[in-house]
């Protein structure tokens, strides 16, 4: 390997040739903080040739480069040239702002505009709505990387209004064709174009591409900033090299992949997918050691690499229905489904994400039917309600492992008799880690929901859903239209009422919004149990007795016969 390293400064870098940033590379991912730090840190130094750290390319061809290390900088730098030069246009400096652009934009041999820095990714949003000399032609879908570099860019420009306010309150000025201005915002902008060409690099060239995918990988290990997706996705790149100019199939697909978390609002999704996918098909794995495990199963096989992406792309879907099954699109028998997926999310567990995603695979391959599945996934949320949401109880690690050895199980089942075996194995796994009927009673008498204590309120509402008649596996509740009423309003704790008796379970019930504020309001709880009745509420189904006064021990007494019913339901007779 040929390694040349050089220290250049930003405007010997931009006048090398045009930078591409390759297939392996993540993209734009900087937020508020480190674009700010990077402007605090210009701003700040004082000397002239200010050290910013390194930067790794190949070359492709003549003056051609692919970016292995420094895009995230260099792509910042593009976005600062770019604000400077909309400054001087905004200041009618016609000539000023071209001399910055052609260290946005030049011609090639060809004699065509091009950019230098290119980005696949970010197209055409990098490119017209801030490179463009005349930017905002285009309608661009604005995805995350779009949307991380607007907030870069606004963040940019709002920094040098700051630093030039003069520039904050000029509308609109005439361009001018001369250049030997010296008013004090054209020379301070002048002056932080200066300082950007000027800072410095250490500059590294390698001689090829393969030569790029090992260093881009040796980076990580030095400790680097890369997530193990960015470090998988080098992987199968590498593996899998663009063998036509149109399209690259693989390049697609991983984008294809990314593009399911897009809006998940999570930016660690990618990498717990590709975790829990792992888990579900392959062997258990921690998220540090999965990247070496993926290379070992790799290897210098391309037909394991293309099955793995391919697998990844379609598993992609199924894990993004199981983050967001709103999103999803569900038919009427399948309502039930995005049901148990919606609670498994309100319980806040992923534990069991990989058996999750391994059911819902199953069942798209026509492996499982729709029966079993409603039954294993309600089996999996009535034993998270039960020990993660009640009991409160932490896994030493056997909970991940188990379903990650039951959902393997599940992955290589060929036969209906493989998929019984499987479906009784997650049944008695659930059975053995159930919590005993009296600590659940203990716990669940715990349970407190008022206006300022709301950390019971998704466990107390799932309890309250399951004494509606014909709920559960059966009908679906809309949560969306269902709040938590006192019967015994809050407002008698003012009176001297027991927080503890007024939030208890005992006191609550679920009702729908209008009746809860307008109907029922802060009235009597003997009134508010008259009017449910009229109402034909099902209070028998709720264990409320509307012939009896509503007392303290009347709530006692409820909180005791619902903690009973439920574990019954879902501890006991679920699990038979």
């Amino acid at each position: 390997m040929k390694i040349e390293a050089d220290d250049k400064e930003v405007q010997d870098i931009f006048s090398l040739g045009y930078f591409k940033i390759p297939r392996f590379q993540r993209p734009y991912s900087w937020g508020e903080d480190e674009v700010e730090s990077f402007w605090d840190d210009i701003i700040s130094e004082k000397s002239d040739n200010y050290f910013i750290g390194s930067m790794v390319v190949y070359q492709t061809q003549k003056p051609y480069f692919g970016i292995v290390d420094g895009q995230q900088r260099l792509t910042t730098i593009t976005l600062l040239l770019s604000v400077i030069r909309n400054g001087f246009l905004k200041l009618g400096e016609e000539n000023l702002a071209k001399g910055v652009h052609k260290y946005v934009e030049k011609a090639n041999i060809d004699n065509e505009e091009e950019f230098i820095l290119n980005s696949e990714t970010s197209f055409p949003y990098l490119q017209d709505h801030i490179q463009s000399y005349n930017g905002f032609n285009l309608e661009c879908e604005a995805g995350v990387e779009e949307q991380k570099l607007e907030t870069a860019f606004d963040i940019l420009t709002n920094k040098v209004n700051a630093f030039i306010p003069e520039l904050q309150s000029i509308d609109e000025v005439q361009p001018s064709l001369f250049t030997n201005h010296s008013s004090d915002p054209v020379v301070q902008l002048k002056e932080l174009r200066n300082k950007i060409l000027s800072l410095k690099l250490v500059f590294i060239q390698l001689d090829n591409e393969d030569d790029a995918y090992l260093i881009f990988e040796t980076l990580n290990a030095r400790g680097r900033d890369l997530t193990t997706s960015d470090l998988v996705k080098n992987l199968i790149l590498k593996k899998l090299k663009n063998k036509s100019c149109t399209l690259d199939q693989a390049k697609e697909k991983w984008n294809f992949i990314v593009k399911q978390f897009d809006d998940i609002g999570d930016s660690g999704a990618l990498d717990t997918f590709l975790l829990h996918f792992w888990l579900a098909g392959h062997e258990y794995s921690t998220d540090k050691m999965l990247f070496s495990k993926v290379k070992t199963y790799i290897a210098n096989n391309e037909e394991y690499a293309k099955s793995l992406i391919h697998d990844l792309s379609i598993a992609s879907k199924y894990y993004s229905n199981m983050l967001r099954p709103e999103a999803g699109k569900w038919s009427k028998d399948e309502q039930i489904i995005k049901t148990h997926l919606e609670n498994l999310n309100a319980f806040k567990v992923k534990q069991h994400s990989p058996m999750t995603l391994g059911l819902l695979k199953a069942y798209n391959d026509k492996k499982l039917s729709l029966k079993n599945l409603k039954v294993a996934l309600y089996k999996i949320e009535a034993f998270h309600y039960c020990f993660n949401s009640i009991t409160s109880q932490r896994s030493s690690g056997s909970i991940s492992t188990n379903y990650s050895r039951i959902a393997i199980l599940l992955n290589n089942a060929v036969e209906h008799a493989d998929i019984q075996i499987v479906l009784n194995e997650l049944n008695t796994f659930h059975k053995s880690r159930l919590p005993d009927e009296s600590e659940f009673m203990v716990k669940f008498n715990e349970l407190c929901y008022l206006s300022n204590k709301t950390k019971h309120k998704i466990a107390i509402r799932y309890a309250l859903s399951k004494l509606i008649p014909n709920n559960g596996n059966a009908l679906p509740v809309d949560y969306s239209n269902l709040t938590i009423e006192h019967l015994i309003p809050q407002k008698s704790i003012k009176d001297g009422m027991s927080e503890d008796l007024v939030g208890q379970i005992g006191n609550l019930v679920l009702v729908d919004k209008e009746t809860n504020s307008v109907v029922l309001g802060a009235k009597l709880p003997d009134d508010k149990l008259g009017i449910l009745n009229e109402m034909r509420f099902p209070l028998e189904s709720n264990f409320i007795d509307s012939d009896k006064q509503w007392t303290a021990e009347q709530v006692d007494k409820r909180t005791q016969k619902i903690a009973k019913h439920l574990y019954q339901l879902l501890c006991v007779s679920l699990f038979e």
